[in-house]
């Protein structure tokens, strides 16, 4: 048995809250801030974000509206929620209307309290301007006015600073992952929610690009107002940020309730929902010995957060290995060991947190590259989520260096995971052995 399971239970939250306030964003959630929202329509104007066609006279394109409304899957959130899928979930579920459940509308639609919803607020507008940009109460009347007032103006009237990586991957987890007030859980997968997949560089470019309008654009003017993280820098916060997010979530009460613990979400799918044909399953080192039969955590971002300190802070390596290790093998043992070991590894990554720089990734992006290929090529992708986000990296970095070659190389890597239950673990390290050679 760990010597883990001997940890008293408190000590995981005493230590998971000591790592998590080291790291803590000062700025509320747009969701959780006491702005008020006043909705779409306060930004639709046509001399505001709702012309036709992109403009030059100012900053910004000016068509965000139109945009949104034409090709950002965003708007239709809340639409979808009255589909027949939809319908269909909530009926098993036992919640009434999908468009009124709190269980849905906290990821399908901007949802602030009653008190904090204007005249043109609508919940019909889905995941709105404000859900990302936060409430406009105090700064939709000036922060156009770029001539007197300044970024950090707009950002103190509650602006939300989607340019910060950091705070753009709190943002985007907190719906594409989840937390404590709002999760995909494995009872609504049951009842036929999708499964949940995210890379925080990879989602930020096709929803900024999606439909060849692009949602802004990246100009000198643009640079002078916001620092724009590298592709690299974006991929390794997200992350880091992803990782960490689903080690509190383990260890975090919130899914007590449910008398399964940990929340069965927060594991790899694929371990337990297999073709009974054939068997693919074994155990990796990472694993910690774990037998047949036994579901592991999702540790996608976990294995990729491996590559990340080869690359930027290798005296890290062996104890996210070891720390990672420990999760699997407390899986076996019992609640507390499981809400220790991941105190112990997020302990771990805020360490790498703390040393993930665009300093650290600048020039960087070949050795990340090597890792993460190195890693895949061993056969750690064994599980899809794993294969998943090692796809999104490497995308990322062949781009992020520039290597045509590579790239033309990346469509068979591609269509290696088209399909999730057929997902060939050897076939896939096969072609990231093929990407290693010159």
């Amino acid at each position: 048995m760990s010597t883990m399971n001997k940890i008293l239970p408190r000590v995981a939250g005493a230590l998971l809250g000591v790592a998590a306030a080291a790291t803590a964003l000062s700025t509320e959630l747009p969701a959780q801030s006491e702005f008020t929202h006043l909705g779409v329509a306060s930004c639709a104007a046509s001399q505001c974000h709702g012309s036709a066609i992109p403009r030059d006279a100012t900053g910004v394109l000016q068509n965000e509206y139109v945009t949104w409304t034409q090709a950002d899957p965003h708007s239709k959130a809340y639409e979808v929620l009255s589909n027949e899928q939809s319908q269909r979930i909530a009926a098993r579920l036992g919640i009434g209307n999908a468009r009124e459940a709190s269980e849905c509308l906290g990821c399908h639609a901007d949802y602030v309290p009653a008190a904090q919803r204007g005249d043109k607020f609508q919940l019909a507008d889905g995941v709105a301007c404000e859900a990302c940009h936060g409430g406009a109460e105090q700064w939709l009347a000036s922060h156009y006015n770029s001539g007197s007032v300044t970024r950090a103006d707009n950002l103190a009237a509650g602006m939300y600073p989607t340019n910060s990586a950091a705070a753009r991957a709190e943002l985007c987890l907190s719906c594409h992952l989840g937390s404590e007030s709002k999760f995909a859980t494995h009872r609504m997968m049951a009842a036929g929610h999708p499964r949940l997949a995210f890379e925080l560089d990879t989602f930020t470019e096709l929803w900024r690009t999606l439909g060849r309008q692009p949602h802004f654009r990246e100009d000198d003017e643009y640079r002078q107002r916001k620092e724009i993280p590298s592709h690299s820098f974006t991929w390794a916060t997200g992350v880091v940020a992803d990782a960490r997010l689903r080690l509190e979530l383990i260890a975090s009460r919130q899914f007590d309730a449910a008398g399964i613990f940990p929340e069965l979400a927060l594991y790899d799918c694929h371990a337990c929902h297999r073709s009974m044909k054939t068997v693919q399953w074994r155990p990796l080192p990472r694993h910690g010995n774990a037998g047949p039969g036994l579901p592991f955590i999702n540790d996608g971002t976990f294995v990729i957060s491996l590559a990340l300190a080869s690359a930027i802070q290798p005296d890290l390596v062996d104890e996210l290995q070891a720390a990672l290790r420990e999760l699997h093998a407390s899986g076996a043992e019992s609640v507390t060991s499981i809400r220790v070991a991941a105190a112990a590894l997020h302990k771990v990554l805020g360490r790498l947190q703390q040393a993930l720089t665009p300093a650290a990734l600048r020039g960087n992006e070949p050795q990340l590259l090597a890792a993460v290929l190195k890693i895949g090529a061993a056969g750690n992708y064994i599980d899809y989520a794993s294969a998943e986000q090692a796809f999104m990296a490497v995308q990322m970095l062949a781009l992020e260096i520039d290597d045509p070659a590579l790239v033309a190389q990346l469509e068979a890597l591609g269509n290696s995971l088209n399909d999730d239950e057929r997902y060939s673990p050897a076939q896939f390290a096969r072609l990231l052995e093929g990407l290693r050679e010159p």
